[in-house]
C-alpha cells in the first residue's frame, strides 16, 4: 500500500513540475532578465522535483529503493519550487504568477 501511495506521489510531482515548467516559459525576457539568479534558481528547483518524481517512478518500478525513502526525499523536496517562485515573484513585486493570472482571466 505504501508503494502505491509513494508511486501516486511521484506522479504529481512529476506533473506539477511539467505544469511549472509550463508556467516559467510564460514568463518575460524582462522579468526573468530582472532577477536572473531567482528565476534560475526557480528553473533549477522545477527541473530537480521532475527529476526527482521521474526517479522516484523508476525506483518503485524496479524495487531498487524503498518506497518509504521514496516519500521522505518528495516529501523533504516537494516544497522547494514555491519557496523558489515566492523569492521570484518577491524580487519582482508581482503578487500571483503569468499561469494563475490566464485561468483567472478565462474560468473567474
Amino acid at each position: 500500500m505504501i508503494a502505491l501511495f509513494a508511486g501516486v506521489l511521484s506522479a504529481f510531482l512529476v506533473l506539477a513540475g511539467v505544469l511549472c515548467l509550463y508556467e516559467y516559459t510564460l514568463y518575460d525576457a524582462a522579468e526573468t532578465a530582472a532577477a536572473p539568479v531567482r528565476s534560475r534558481l526557480y528553473l533549477a528547483s522545477v527541473l530537480l522535483i521532475t527529476l526527482l518524481g521521474l526517479g522516484g517512478l523508476i525506483a518503485l518500478a524496479t524495487a531498487t529503493v524503498p518506497p518509504m525513502t521514496v516519500v521522505g526525499v518528495i516529501g523533504i523536496t516537494a516544497a522547494l519550487p514555491a519557496f523558489a517562485q515566492y523569492l521570484f515573484h518577491q524580487e519582482l513585486e508581482l503578487d500571483t504568477g503569468p499561469l494563475a493570472g490566464r485561468v483567472a482571466d478565462r474560468w473567474l
